[in-house]
């Protein structure tokens, strides 16, 4: 919608543009223009009344409704794009929705059953409001997914970065039977085991000394 409400400020722009540097060029002509202009349809009016009134009436009570709806839709509040944590010793951290929205992606992501998720996160007063969307596969627990995603959202937002939730709220919509694609788990990762150094070093081979009579069995002491 801001797109939208910044293409037609623009037009408009442009048009009014255009029309004042015509009236600079040539300010008679669109004087005398604008004269005629009005005087044919003040002729129209007075010919076809009431429903040329009727006519004219409903086109400025529209165009009146449209600028309104413009001007409510530049003003109006917008959502917040980060929330704030505050510390134990009174510091504060701000935080983007957007790296709330991801932690959260990447963590329900890996529960069972879901094929999609798209969270939503929005700053408000008392926390944060979270809206998660969910594509699972045909045949689940409805009740016990929503309480896995909540409790999983929950320890994300409130465990991992201290953020007080004011409510969540799970939308589900279940694949249809056949067309359920699970995506790949991912593969777990072996516990390390402690690394003991290896000795490369040839051990040296035990030598033994011969004296020398005990060299020549056959000698005479």
């Amino acid at each position: 919608m801001n797109v939208f409400n910044r293409t037609v400020v623009m037009l408009e722009i442009l048009l009014l543009v255009v029309v004042l540097v015509i009236a600079a060029v040539v300010p008679y002509t669109v004087l005398e223009r604008l004269l005629y202009t009005g005087q044919q349809a003040k002729v129209a009016l007075e010919e076809r009344w009431p429903a040329g009134y009727v006519l004219f009436l409903a086109v400025a009570i529209v165009l009146i409704f449209l600028l309104i709806l413009l001007l409510w839709l530049e003003l109006r509040p917008k959502a917040k794009k980060t929330v704030t944590v505050r510390g134990v010793k009174g510091t504060q951290a701000e935080i983007s929705t957007s790296s709330v929205e991801q932690s959260l992606e990447y963590r329900i992501r890996d529960i069972g059953d879901v094929l999609k998720v798209r969270p939503t996160v929005r700053g408000k007063r008392g926390g944060v409001s979270v809206v998660i969307d969910l594509e699972t596969t045909p045949e689940i627990d409805i009740p016990t997914k929503m309480e896995e995603v909540s409790q999983a959202a929950r320890d994300v937002v409130e465990g991992k970065m201290g953020l007080k939730v004011s409510n969540i709220k799970v939308r589900i919509s279940q694949s249809p039977y056949g067309r359920a694609k699970v995506p790949p788990r991912k593969p777990a990762v072996p516990p390390t085991m402690p690394f003991e150094p290896v000795d490369t070093e040839k051990p040296e081979e035990p030598t033994t000394e011969l004296k020398a009579e005990d060299s020549d069995p056959y000698s005479m002491s």
